[in-house]
């Protein structure tokens, strides 16, 4: 069987640990060329990268803090500087955000909106004219599902997801005639180093008892999403989301 991405050029943004390690591991399993993007943590992205070649497909680490808008677009100009285009871009990289609405300080709720939603603006506009010139491309926004129902204490993370989706909607309409098929997957609670404190505290628990499945999600599941949406297999796919949740919302 032909691999589904064989010979694009994937770029992950957040990709040295979580979701988006995975969707690149997963993404260079299929045969994708992969830009593994990351703003700090430099070492854990070269072990993302090792992990792609390991799984037989070429790739390469970026440096970026994606919440200067600017440094988002470079991003993109490198990644196709470096392999000479992007076939397909996940906008992974965010902040999360809990406490009291009324205790946000102001530049929290800017830095989250920034990282989470506005960098996915830059990208988008910084991969689209290439896309639209060759008449293809994918892009997958991570969302989450606080963005479709929200939830106590959360306000600026699900504000950010739920304008992503918006975002995801909107361009899909845009973009869909020209030939790019771009969609969002909005997990549930999933087991990474963002969510270990979580997961054992009340509100961890509580998330537990909305899961239908009764129990969190991993990201290598959560990647298996992407990577559909990414693929040809997902021909009719645009402006969905897709909801590895563990039912945890139905919508």
């Amino acid at each position: 069987m032909t691999a589904s991405l064989a010979d694009r050029v994937v770029l992950v943004t957040g990709s040295s640990r979580g979701i988006g390690a995975e969707v690149a591991v997963k993404a260079g399993a299929e045969g994708a060329i992969v830009a593994v993007h990351y703003n700090r943590s430099a070492d854990a992205a070269q072990r993302t990268l090792e992990r792609v070649r390991a799984a037989g497909a070429e790739g390469d680490c970026f440096s970026a803090d994606i919440a200067d808008g600017g440094q988002a677009e470079r991003l993109v100009e490198q990644v196709i500087d470096r392999f000479g285009r992007v076939d397909g871009l996940v906008n992974n990289a965010g902040l999360t955000q809990v406490g009291p609405f009324l205790d946000i300080d102001p530049a929290e709720w800017d830095a989250v909106i920034r990282t989470d939603l506005t960098a996915a603006f830059h990208t988008s506009r910084a991969v689209l004219p290439s896309m639209v010139e060759r008449g293809s491309g994918s892009i997958v926004n991570i969302a989450s599902r606080l963005g479709q129902m929200g939830i106590t204490e959360t306000a600026a993370y699900s504000a950010a997801k739920a304008g992503l989706i918006g975002l995801t909607r909107s361009l899909a309409r845009e973009f869909g005639p020209r030939g790019i098929r771009i969609n969002a997957v909005a997990p549930g609670v999933t087991i990474t180093e963002m969510t270990t404190d979580l997961v054992d505290i009340e509100a961890g628990k509580q998330r537990l008892r909305d899961m239908a499945l009764g129990r969190f999600g991993r990201a290598d599941e959560v990647a298996e999403a992407v990577v559909f949406l990414l693929s040809d297999r997902a021909s009719l796919f645009l402006g969905q989301t897709l909801n590895p949740n563990a039912g945890g919302y139905m919508p």
